[in-house]
């Protein structure tokens, strides 16, 4: 069994880390970095106290984590489809309780980060008696893992059996310009990946849209959207890795700058469709008719950026997560600046000179 674990943790989980190395530093800067360091036990004791005292923010938190290992699973699920990973098929062989047990020891270490951090939640608890909401972190965690673990086990035993319940599909009828092929791509070969982000930023909309009042500050909506629209930037690495694969040679093609970038425009704007209506309820609680009409704009200048500097030359991908860290904060501080209009408009035109500069010029590489 030693064996077996090793192998496992070699396949699985560190490639996980690996692929998920930028967002898990991010998330820790965001944690960590921008907090004084005389302030930092202060300031997470307050948040772990919060998360145990209110209902509300506990939810939010176990709506995090289950999207966490979510994203976990998907991970683990499509890496073991891998031709390249058919070796795991071999753990079929084992008993069942064995290959459970590996899967379920493989969805805790990829939930350490969070275990980790759990385990100042135990204690801040244990020292102010929060021991129902503490009952209610271990209960749930354990039952990611359980999950995680009978959905890996259960697929592994079963797939020479059809599926019962599969996506719908989710092709366009009309893809026959360059918006249909992207969103086509996206919405039928990327599904999962959509389903995983909407879930997050949907969830996030929602529980904010109820806490909104007649005359509350619009920045709050602003802030709430950032954060949407920072769980939908992994889709841009996966449209950039079709259009290196598959559209390349359409920069041969006698088609105008303005064109490619206003495509890019609709696209990421119709991505935040479902995110657009759920708010259209709250508009007169802290968000008007025009606001509303900027937040799709917002959403495709701050996403195009992103896209743009993926058309980099010879660019560090190592760096990228140091750039969208930036990125963000700049829009986090202006949104809470009132600024969006201006940030909106700023990032459009840095975004459009960028690829104007780089789109026929880029060559793809191996990242």
């Amino acid at each position: 069994m030693k064996a077996i674990f090793h192998l496992m943790i070699k396949a699985l989980v560190m490639p996980f880390y690996k692929n998920h190395a930028g967002l898990l530093v991010f998330v820790f800067f965001i944690m960590f970095g921008v907090v004084e360091s005389t302030q930092i036990i202060f300031y997470h004791q307050s948040l772990i106290l919060g998360m145990l005292t209110s209902g509300i923010f506990l939810l939010i938190v176990l709506v995090l984590w289950l999207l966490y290992q979510l994203k976990s699973l998907h991970f683990l699920l499509k890496t073991c489809s891998e031709d390249s990973y058919l070796f795991l098929h071999h753990l079929a062989e084992l008993p069942s309780i064995r290959s459970f047990f590996c899967f379920f020891t493989v969805s805790f270490l990829t939930f350490l980060p969070v275990f980790f951090y759990t385990i100042a939640i135990y204690v801040v608890g244990i020292q102010n008696e929060f021991f129902e909401s503490m009952a209610i972190v271990f209960v749930f965690q354990f039952a990611l893992w359980l999950m995680s673990a009978w959905v890996l086990n259960h697929l592994l035993r079963n797939q020479h059996i059809k599926a019962r319940i599969n996506l719908p599909s989710l092709t366009l009828p009309y893809q026959r310009t360059q918006l249909g092929i992207y969103a086509g791509y996206l919405f039928k070969e990327e599904k999962s990946a959509i389903i995983l982000s909407k879930l997050f930023s949907l969830t996030l909309i929602y529980i904010i849209k109820e806490t909104l009042e007649s005359g509350d500050d619009f920045r709050i909506i602003g802030i709430t959207w950032l954060f949407a629209l920072l769980s939908h930037t992994f889709l841009i690495n996966k449209l950039k890795s079709f259009e290196d694969q598959t559209l390349s040679w359409t920069r041969s093609l006698p088609i105008s700058n303005i064109k490619t970038f206003t495509t890019y425009f609709f696209l990421y704007a119709m991505l935040m469709i479902p995110e657009l209506v759920l708010l259209t309820g709250s508009v007169g609680q802290g968000l008007s008719f025009l606001q509303l009409l900027l937040l799709p704009v917002f959403s495709s200048a701050f996403l195009i950026t992103i896209h743009s500097y993926l058309f980099k030359p010879n660019r560090d991908p190592d760096k990228f997560v140091t750039y969208l860290f930036w990125l963000f904060m700049i829009c986090f501080m202006l949104v809470l600046s009132k600024m969006i209009w201006l940030v909106a408009a700023s990032l459009l035109v840095i975004s459009f000179l960028l690829i104007r500069k780089r789109f026929y010029v880029y060559e793809p590489t191996d990242d």
